[in-house]
């Protein structure tokens, strides 16, 4: 996969967000089960209490879907 080109340009802005560097180049299947990792582990990071949660899973959730079809 190779996230410059197979992501749209919202999707490479949600990654950059939580640090992860976007290149035009094609990622491992490794790098990319790092990727889905690090937004469930963002994601997880949030509060229950306030709704943060999910209001991070509709931000992510698609994004991270799609590099979970792509780590197989």
């Amino acid at each position: 996969m190779n996230l410059k080109t197979d992501l749209s340009s919202k999707k490479q802005e949600l990654l950059q967000e939580l640090g992860i560097s976007v290149e035009d180049r094609n990622y491992t299947k490794d790098e990319i089960k790092t990727f889905t990792n690090t937004i469930g582990d963002y994601i997880f990071s949030k509060s229950t209490k306030n709704g943060d949660i999910g209001k991070a899973t509709a931000k992510y959730g698609d994004l991270m879907n799609i590099l979970i079809r792509n780590e197989k």
